[in-house]
């Protein structure tokens, strides 16, 4: 949803991204990824979607204009 979140991916990863729904976000800003994103791009499809990011941390912000959808690998060795 719009707004800020916060998230552990403790066991997750790395590969994670960021994909907008149904319309352009036009603010992303993040902490805890290897490539953060700034609040000076937008994402939709056709332009950017961020889908080979990287957890660097084990907490990601996450603040949006728009709803977004965040995506974790899936480690191998929990399952």
């Amino acid at each position: 949803d719009k707004g800020k979140d916060k998230g552990l991916v403790h066991g997750e990863g790395p590969t994670c991204g960021l994909i907008p729904i149904g319309c352009k976000c036009d603010f992303v800003q993040t902490t805890g990824l290897k490539w953060n994103l700034h609040g000076d791009v937008s994402l939709e499809f056709g332009g950017l979607v961020s889908t080979s990011n990287h957890a660097s941390e084990e907490c990601i912000t996450v603040i949006c204009s728009e709803p977004l959808i965040f995506t974790a690998e899936i480690s191998t060795r929990r399952i």
